[in-house]
């Protein structure tokens, strides 16, 4: 999730990315993997190559599952530690690039800027992230 498939696909377009390798030169897909599918189906989609609709939504679901874990590890394993004593924070929903949040307690101005920026920085520039 370093990079938005929206930035992806923009690098293709611009840049004239035709392969992994050159993702991977520019910052995505060079990291654990899990996105590489994803990368090859924009990639496909540039060079008008039909994608079959199973693949697409395969390709949804795991990117769906890993956004999850990425925010989820994020933030009880880097972020919730370094909040003031007797913040309480609950991951409601990740979807796409959207990030909802729910503060139990010491729901600040400062805390949910805190929260925003630190999941921004460990996940994703191009995070969203509201409160609910």
């Amino acid at each position: 999730m370093g990079l938005s498939s929206r930035k992806v696909e923009e690098l293709v377009r611009e840049r004239r990315a035709t392969d992994l390798e050159s993702l991977a030169a520019l910052g995505a897909g060079a990291g654990c993997g899990t996105c590489r599918p994803e990368l090859e189906e924009i990639i496909a989609d540039a060079a008008g190559v039909p994608v079959p609709d199973s693949v697409r939504r395969a390709n949804r679901a795991r990117n769906a599952i890993e956004a999850f874990r990425r925010v989820e590890t994020a933030l009880f394993g880097s972020v919730a530690v370094r909040l003031p004593p007797g913040t309480r924070v609950d991951l409601v929903s990740v979807e796409g690039l959207r990030v909802e949040l729910h503060l139990g307690s010491n729901d600040v101005p400062e805390v949910r800027a805190l929260l925003a920026e630190r999941l921004q920085k460990l996940v994703c520039p191009e995070l969203e992230v509201v409160f609910g």
